[in-house]
């Protein structure tokens, strides 16, 4: 029994390193350009892997929508809670730091579509998602299909987002082990550990918890 208990805790120490972390670029294309992109758009992630989102140009948010709203802040009606953002990250070339806002994927039953949420970013391209549907109904080409090419709600305008709330995410490629995470729980399939301008940060989870 000793050495059964022992070699659980062991695997339970581990298993957090065998979490992939993706790397999602925000604001430049893949030669560093600025631009009005998510880079990649899409992410397939596993539970527990983080999504990592780096502020590269501009000055952008990373903001939960939902499939029929693709520009708009995602509210849930049944929890009372806006989905989450990231604050403003603007990039400052002279200094050369970067923003990061990081999610943990805690479920992959449901995708979580994002966007910028500075007007008229999300019109422009500047929208994505975390493990889109590839069949069906409600694939990442029918929530692109959805985005309106007139204004839409934005940061200064009639539907202002709120940071907080809960997350759902996913699609990319990478390795790493797990930040640390700071955030709590929710239940939109991403929690928010962190976000902080010219550092890493991470978000965990559903329920977002913003440090600043």
């Amino acid at each position: 029994m000793k050495f059964s208990a022992a070699l659980l805790a062991a695997v339970a120490a581990i298993t957090p390193a065998l979490a992939v972390n993706y790397t999602v670029v925000v604001g430049a294309d893949a030669t560093g350009a600025p631009g009005l992109v998510f880079v990649p758009q899409t992410v397939t992630a596993a539970v527990g892997d983080f999504i990592n989102f780096e502020f590269r140009g501009g000055n952008h948010t990373v903001t939960q929508s939902s499939f029929d709203n693709p520009c708009t802040q995602q509210f849930n009606t049944v929890t009372q809670q806006n989905g989450f953002t990231s604050p403003f990250m603007p990039f400052n070339a002279a200094s050369g730091q970067i923003g990061v806002f990081t999610l943990e994927v805690t479920q992959t039953a449901n995708p979580i579509w994002f966007f910028c949420a500075r007007k008229p970013h999300c019109k422009g391209g500047m929208y994505g998602a975390i493990n889109p549907p590839t069949t069906g109904e409600r694939t990442f080409a029918a929530f692109a299909a959805k985005v309106p090419t007139a204004d839409e709600p934005g940061f200064g305008v009639t539907a202002p987002f709120t940071p907080g709330g809960s997350s759902s995410s996913g699609s990319g490629t990478g390795t790493g082990a797990a930040p640390t995470s700071t955030g709590t729980g929710g239940d939109n399939g991403a929690s928010t550990l962190s976000a902080r301008s010219g550092i890493v940060v991470a978000l965990a989870g559903l329920a977002a918890t913003l440090l600043f």
